[in-house]
């Protein structure tokens, strides 16, 4: 581990070099000036990253990406304000660039300010409705604010766009459980796994996940049941047995 990173600093500092003898000769070489400011990023120099990028900038204004990193360099000096003025320099150039919404919402959302970070996620969302981060920020403002239900919508729709065709049915709904109860909904985590155990009863998983919900629920004697049906369907389930253990002392 140490000796690839060392070798990607080597990388790097070969890219500083290459640029900085370059640009000697062609100061104004707008491409380089990126790439030297990209390499200083990575580096995590991101006062000379700047520096870089903003001459960038001055040579070629019309260029979103060199905006855009400079945002990225600017955000991570604590410089909210001028990374938020650099990105909507990318919005201006280029108002479909989710990634730059997402960017600005993520800079109101560490500031608390969630009006403006709502409305920055909800346009990143109406370019690209599967981008699951806005959405995350999205429901993790509901959640915040109190607004629960909102919230597990928001959890529920990025779970479904991101597992559903890759899981079963069951599969889903375990995480929407584990969504439920870390939201303290334990009614609605109960509902939907005993509404999957009429579909599937012999899924030793999914007793499982209601057990757990209903000790949670301090229904100790209905807990320990599922349980005891989980071990019955999969006699090798050692979680399922310490938890029916745990309820019956």
């Amino acid at each position: 581990m140490a000796e690839n990173a060392t070798y990607r600093e080597g990388l790097l500092d070969e890219v500083i070099d290459a640029c900085i003898k370059h640009l000697r000769s062609h100061p104004n070489d707008h491409e380089k000036l990126f790439y030297l400011g990209n390499a200083f990023y990575l580096k995590k120099q991101y006062d000379k990253a700047s520096f870089c990028y903003v001459k960038a900038v001055n040579q070629n204004p019309k260029n979103p990406v060199y905006y855009s990193h400079l945002g990225h360099s600017y955000r991570e000096l604590g410089d909210r304000d001028q990374a938020i003025a650099s990105y909507e320099s990318v919005l201006t150039l280029n108002p479909r660039f989710a990634d730059t919404h997402f960017n600005v919402g993520l800079i109101f959302y560490e500031n608390k300010t969630y009006d403006k970070a709502l409305a920055s996620f909800a346009n990143a969302l109406a370019i690209n409705p599967r981008y699951a981060a806005a959405r995350y920020h999205v429901a993790r403002i509901y959640e915040d604010q109190g607004a629960i239900s909102k919230a597990v919508k928001e959890y529920r729709q990025i779970i479904e766009e991101m597992l559903g065709d890759k899981l079963e049915r069951s599969s889903v709904t375990i995480d929407l459980g584990a969504v439920f109860s870390d939201l303290g909904l334990l009614d609605q985590a109960e509902t939907e796994y005993r509404r999957l155990i009429k579909d599937h009863p012999e899924y030793a998983d999914l007793h499982f996940h209601l057990g757990v919900i209903l000790k949670k629920k301090d229904l100790d004697d209905e807990a320990m049941e599922e349980f005891r049906i989980a071990i019955k369907l999969n006699p090798h389930y050692m979680e399922a047995r310490r938890q029916y253990w745990e309820s019956a002392q």
